[in-house]
């Protein structure tokens, strides 16, 4: 593990893919969003710690619009290299949840990589993260610290409905799911496992909402 803390982009090598699903019970209990969040704050624990060129993407295949927001789906999928994930399965967060039999036996996969085929990247979309509440708050703490004014008051807007909405303690990490077809090149996704808008990261995954457009078509 590295002594200093990765925070910027990292390299994703897309060698391995580890699919992270909740078994049936948690899903009818209703934990699917701690079992969501247990799983993504390992990836963030996993790219802070690790090597930045070998950082783990995350993927949620199963992200779709509900009635009035942006839903995650059930589980996700990990796509990094087999050394990386197999070392996210040793962090206490993915292993506690295999010891409450709340894991689906989680096995590493081979991706299907051909260049050209349907993908989505998962991009964090920063523009939705101002002027919300939790924005604010932020950037007075930050002024205080700075012991510097504010600035001008700014209308408060709330979150954006389209983008799904990731709690990591008091951070919102707003993601977009982004269609596209993977292609050669380098992979970079920040220590959250998600692209920028600028350079999207197309995963080799297949998101549900491809299935259903083929399905009406």
């Amino acid at each position: 593990m590295r002594k200093d803390l990765n925070t910027g982009k990292g390299r994703c090598r897309a060698t391995a893919l580890l699919p992270i699903t909740p078994v049936q019970a948690v899903i009818e209990l209703g934990a699917s969003q701690d079992f969501l969040m247990k799983a993504l704050n390992a990836v963030h624990h996993a790219n802070r710690h690790g090597d930045p060129d070998d950082f783990i993407a995350v993927a949620l295949p199963g992200m779709r619009m509900g009635r009035n927001c942006m839903l995650p789906g059930q589980g996700i999928e990990l796509i990094g290299s087999e050394a990386a994930l197999s070392g996210y399965l040793s962090l206490e967060g993915p292993a506690s949840l295999q010891r409450r039999g709340m894991l689906v036996t989680p096995e590493i996969e081979e991706p299907f990589m051909e260049e050209g085929a349907p993908g989505a990247a998962y991009v964090r979309d920063r523009a939705c993260e101002k002027r919300t509440p939790g924005w604010i708050r932020r950037s007075q703490a930050r002024a205080e610290r700075r012991g510097k004014p504010l600035g001008k008051p700014v209308r408060v807007r709330g979150n954006d409905l389209n983008a799904l909405a990731l709690y990591y303690g008091n951070a919102v990490i707003h993601v977009r799911q982004v269609i596209g077809e993977i292609a050669e090149g380098l992979l970079m996704v920040n220590t959250y496992g998600f692209s920028s808008g600028g350079a999207p990261a197309v995963l080799p995954v297949k998101p549900v909402i491809l299935d259903e457009a083929d399905d009406a078509a």
